[in-house]
């Protein structure tokens, strides 16, 4: 069996909330796919079907920088506080997504992480897609799939008890292609994201579950470094 270690098991490991909007004139500092980093301001931004395709920086100095996203290595802005609220009032779609929404990490957030990857469905294009693991993507990186499926909604006297979750996932590992990591297909996505790590998919002796997605990522991190021991 799978001997998890206490810190792991202290508190769950879950993705960052996905911000609904940013606006422009924020701290922002950029990685070209050159190395080269530049800090400034954001000052617009293109997107297409949701994803960032180009956008323009103001340096220290006052100089316009602009990008294509296929010239960005990562690219980061500061939420200001009408984000935050704008994002908080997008979790309010229903009464289990209100309680499942982690609102300290909304408000506390310092940074909206966003990575060149191949756009969903259109894997000839890159943009720069939101990460959600910001501090466990050493070997899994997982972005905000802004068109994937998300719960239907189910109402009780006109009030949304349910919806509006989040039922796929852009996922990255390593240098494999990009793939939608789907709820209704959790299990055996679990099994081809993990099989390098075999003690792991044997510890989900059930249906592993999709919500604990994130945790899995940390404990196969864990498992790579040698944090995890495994015994039998």
């Amino acid at each position: 069996m799978l001997l998890l270690l206490a810190t792991g098991l202290a508190k769950a490991q879950q993705f960052v909330e996905p911000f609904a909007d940013f606006w422009s004139e924020k701290e922002c500092y950029l990685v070209t796919t050159n190395g080269d980093t530049l800090l400034g301001t954001m000052r617009s931004m293109t997107n297409e079907r949701g994803y960032i395709t180009r956008l323009s920086m103001q340096d220290s100095q006052g100089v316009i920088h602009k990008f294509r996203a296929a010239q960005v290595q990562r690219f980061a802005v500061k939420p200001g506080a009408l984000a935050k609220l704008s994002t908080i009032n997008e979790k309010g779609t229903s009464v289990r997504h209100i309680a499942k929404t982690d609102y300290n990490d909304i408000l506390d957030r310092d940074w909206i992480i966003f990575d060149q990857q191949s756009m969903p469905r259109t894997k000839q294009r890159v943009a720069l897609l939101q990460l959600l693991n910001p501090e466990t993507d050493e070997h899994i990186k997982v972005y905000d799939h802004m068109n994937g499926s998300k719960s239907m909604p189910i109402r009780i006297l006109g009030i949304p008890i349910v919806g509006g979750e989040e039922r796929t996932y852009w996922v990255v590992k390593d240098d494999a292609d990009p793939v939608i990591v789907r709820k209704a297909r959790f299990k055996k996505a679990f099994k081809e994201l993990f099989a390098d790590e075999p003690m792991l998919v044997a510890s989900a002796k059930r249906k592993p579950k999709f919500k604990d997605f994130a945790q899995y990522i940390s404990f196969y991190n864990q498992l790579k470094s040698g944090e995890l021991s495994a015994k039998k």
